[in-house]
């Protein structure tokens, strides 16, 4: 699996959580140990990304889902890099 930055994790986890999951089973898709699943979900609940159903399943609040559409909307931004040489 390709290294992967934190910004990507937390874009899988709310993506994989619309719908509902248990933390296990987020663990397992994502690709993530205990500690930093537990690490990430509580994070996403702190700031209200990520809240607890009725089932008591993790799923993606509107916040969450509203980040996910930024977030998609700025990968769709032409990124160039340009490599300048140091004149010195």
């Amino acid at each position: 699996m390709a290294r992967r930055d934190r910004h990507d994790i937390v874009i899988e986890i709310l993506n994989k959580a619309k719908s509902g999951k248990r933390k296990t089973d987020l663990m397992k898709e994502v690709g993530l140990s205990f500690t930093q699943t537990k690490r990430y979900l509580t994070r996403l609940r702190e700031k209200g990304l990520l809240e607890l159903n009725e089932k008591n399943q993790l799923v993606t609040t509107e916040k969450g889902l509203d980040a996910v559409e930024k977030c998609s909307q700025c990968l769709l931004f032409p990124w160039k890099t340009h490599k300048k040489k140091l004149e010195i």
